[in-house]
């Protein structure tokens, strides 16, 4: 083991004060490496198919270790005479990703798969090279390893609407089981809601941070003045609102999907798991039957069998990769790269995210006027890690939420059209502010103003998501090489009414910051000249589409490019079963499946198709009763 020279050798560690200066740093060292760390995860079997020569065969196998991924490997090897293969392209997560306050800092890691949109004239034009960054998790808990760690289910109406489009059993009475399943509540007021489980899995805790309590009251009467009063439970009965949304956090640490889910059974006989295995191809027999999976492990290609069936959960990105690769997809596409058609379907189509629009910030009075000492940070950190509490066990204002409608029918409805985020940048805090910068790729001239006004006042991003886009875009293939990035094309805005319903944010936002209950904060619009906006005046409708067009992007919630549907759909690639459409013993489970976008952040609707496609396969192996 390395040793460390003494800073201080004139100073003896010996006596009861040395003993306590080095009981601190051994608790403050000691803490930190309980966040995280290969003990929690299972172990990696991939030196198995090196000291053995084969066949290597498994009844099941799942691509992923992601939201869904990650709840199939629990779930299928309850079935103790299943064996289940669990490959992950990336490694067990770092220990500072446990940290909730460190979410601005962990994207563009060793656990981002740091992906890049394709240039477009008429989006993502103040980022770098004018493309948008996409991140995307890699490793065992994929995007919860980087995600904002909010549990938000969407409204009933996107699941109704779902079942209405022939995606029988996917309704909302009928998924709700599932979303329960996962769950271990314990926020007091939910504990014995209807709506939610106790028990489960995963943990789901407070993310109130107390440092901010005089302005998100005043967040949460302002939407109360303008109609949108606070909502006991977006996940309940009511969605719109101003609300206090639920963490996945256990004891003030992220509970990332794979240390939920894989860890309380690590040391299960039935589950083998291999890390930083690159799948690069599904194997299908000229019956169209998948009979196994091809990955690349430390630069070795291996092949593995599978007897029953594969479950492909490597995101929406990565899932129709993996199938074009394999020659499942569009026709024209595959056969322009010379790959071998096995099932002509709409893979990579249909693509949806919620699309953020990062300029509608405005700055206010200091909230605490006293000067952020860059000691403090250290203070925060100590708190940190010796009680998991304080500023880095929250993420800001990242708890509130708020589901407004920018129209009468959807307001009438309950059914939001937009949702409100928030950052908050105390004055002085341009260290977390440029990082944020840097998260984005931006170098649009809002981030110069943020920069300027944040040495002297408090900032807010008050950022809408467009909940429902009628925009589409689409993915292809970059190359047949399967280490190459898929080619990204977001679509953003592509639909007038969605920058219809954007534009309806900006101006709820303008009313917002006019009400009494924002009065105390002083709040103003930035004014931010955009060159590329030159031509239009400031406020002017036509300014704020040309802002979007700079500085919109994403909000990480990609979904759709696998899209579910019945027979008849001739977009459809999985049935509603989950099963690759002509190909059998393959199906998918992850976000990529939505046929439309939930109206919320993604992660808990994920995290429910793994627990749904874990039971439809026990259904289709051990018969309607052999699910738990």
């Amino acid at each position: 083991m390395d040793s460390y020279p003494n800073p201080c050798p004139e100073y003896s560690t010996q006596g009861a004060t040395g003993q306590l200066f080095s009981s601190l740093v051994t608790t403050l060292v000691g803490s930190y490496c309980a966040l995280g760390g290969s003990q929690y995860y299972p172990e990696d079997r991939g030196y198995m198919f090196d000291s053995s020569s084969g066949p290597f065969e498994y009844d099941f196998i799942v691509v992923g270790a992601g939201s869904a991924g990650s709840v199939i490997a629990n779930r299928l090897t309850e079935i103790p005479d299943w064996r289940v293969l669990l490959l992950e392209a990336g490694s067990d997560p770092i220990g500072t990703s446990d940290i909730p306050g460190a979410a601005f800092l962990i994207q563009k890691g060793e656990h981002d798969w740091g992906y890049i949109t394709e240039k477009d004239p008429d989006i993502c034009g103040g980022f770098t090279n004018g493309t948008c960054y996409w991140p995307r998790g890699k490793g065992m808990g994929g995007s919860t390893l980087i995600n904002f760690m909010l549990y938000v289910r969407g409204n009933k109406k996107d699941y109704e609407h779902w079942k209405s489009l022939g995606n029988t059993g996917w309704g909302y009475e009928d998924v709700l089981p599932y979303f329960k399943k996962s769950q271990d509540m314990r926020m007091p007021h939910l504990k014995n809601s209807k709506y939610h489980g106790e028990g489960g899995y995963l943990s789901l805790e407070d993310f109130h941070d107390h440092y901010f309590d005089g302005l998100s009251d005043s967040i949460v009467k302002a939407g109360e003045e303008l109609g949108f009063g606070p909502s006991e439970d977006a996940n309940g009965d009511v969605q719109s609102g101003f609300n206090n949304i639920p963490g996945t956090l256990q004891q003030g640490a992220r509970m990332n999907i794979a240390r939920a889910f894989l860890t309380p059974i690590k040391d299960r006989k039935n589950l083998h798991v291999v890390k930083k295995a690159h799948v690069t191809k599904i194997l299908i027999n000229d019956d169209k039957k998948a009979y196994g999976i091809q990955f690349v492990k430390n630069g070795k290609e291996y092949e593995i069998s599978v007897k029953k069936e594969i479950i492909l959960s490597a995101g929406t990105l990565n899932s129709p990769q993996i199938l074009m690769l394999s020659g499942i997809g569009p026709k024209s596409h595959l056969e322009e790269l010379g790959i071998k058609l096995v099932q002509d379907l709409q893979v990579g189509k249909n693509l949806q995210d919620h699309f953020i629009f990062l300029g509608n910030s405005f700055t206010t009075k200091p909230l605490h006027p006293e000067a952020k000492e860059p000691l403090l940070v250290f203070d925060d950190l100590y708190e940190y890690l010796t009680r998991r509490t304080g500023q880095f066990s929250k993420v800001r204002l990242a708890n509130v939420v708020a589901f407004i409608s920018t129209n009468d029918k959807n307001y009438a409805e309950d059914y939001p059209d937009i949702e409100y985020h928030h950052i908050y940048f105390p004055a002085n805090d341009t260290m977390t502010l440029k990082h944020v910068l840097i998260m984005f790729n931006m170098e649009s001239e809002l981030g110069d103003e943020l920069l300027r006004l944040n040495t002297e006042k408090d900032l807010m991003i008050q950022f809408p998501l467009l909940l429902r886009p009628k925009s589409r875009g689409h993915l292809l293939l970059r190359s047949t090489n399967p280490f190459d990035s898929p080619r990204l094309f977001p679509g953003y805005l592509k639909h007038k009414e969605d920058v219809k319903t954007v534009l309806g944010a900006v101006r709820f936002t303008q009313r917002f910051i006019k009400t009494s209950a924002m009065e105390p904060h002083k709040p103003e619009m930035l004014r931010v000249q955009y060159r590329a906006c030159s031509q239009f005046p400031y406020d002017s409708d036509d300014y704020w589409e040309c802002a979007m067009r700079q500085v919109g992007t994403t909000c990480y919630h990609v979904t759709g490019t696998c899209k579910m549907g019945p027979e008849e759909d001739p977009g459809a690639v999985v049935d509603p079963s989950l099963r690759v459409r002509g190909v059998r013993g393959l199906r998918v489970a992850d976000a990529s499946i939505m046929p439309h976008v939930v109206s919320g952040n993604t992660n808990a609707a994920t995290i429910m198709i793994g627990e749904k496609a874990a039971d439809l396969v026990k259904a289709d192996h051990l018969g309607p009763s052999g699910h738990t």
